[in-house]
């Protein structure tokens, strides 16, 4: 009895995964894949804008919202005032264009920026643990 509970111990020891420390260093970032995924992430955003802005536009408009606000500003003095939908969509859109391009043109700008400071000082130093995987043999059992 003795001798069986140290070596399921240990077994179950030897089973544990073990981890190790390792030392990592990020001396390069891709320009191009930075380009394609703020590419691509700046125009699901601009999209995702667009559906709000145009659903918060039915909803003002169906409340009475953009009336009142209307009829706030020629209150003050104002013949006529009105808000053409069509117009400041259009607007709100080019503007979200420009936006994402920038926003893009931004993130491009941040990783030659990166790889260059990462020649002079060497890069980026990230300590990771690493898993070490566990393979269980498959047992052939014969029928």
């Amino acid at each position: 009895m003795s001798d069986s509970a140290p070596s399921s111990r240990n077994r179950r020891r030897s089973q544990r995964p073990r981890l190790r420390r390792v030392t990592r260093v990020i001396r390069d970032v891709d320009v191009w894949s930075v380009f394609k995924v703020g590419l691509v992430l700046h125009a699901v955003f601009f999209v995702i804008a667009l559906v709000a802005v145009s659903l918060l536009w039915g909803v003002a408009t169906s409340t009475g919202t953009i009336d009142n606000i209307e009829n706030f500003f020629e209150s003050f003095g104002w013949k006529t005032f009105s808000f053409d939908g069509a117009a400041l969509f259009a607007n709100f859109a080019v503007f979200g264009l420009l936006a994402a391009l920038l926003g893009t043109a931004a993130w491009v700008i941040g990783a030659v920026m990166f790889n260059l400071i990462t020649e002079l000082v060497g890069g980026v130093r990230v300590t990771v643990l690493e898993e070490e995987v566990m393979i269980e043999p498959a047992s052939h059992d014969a029928p």
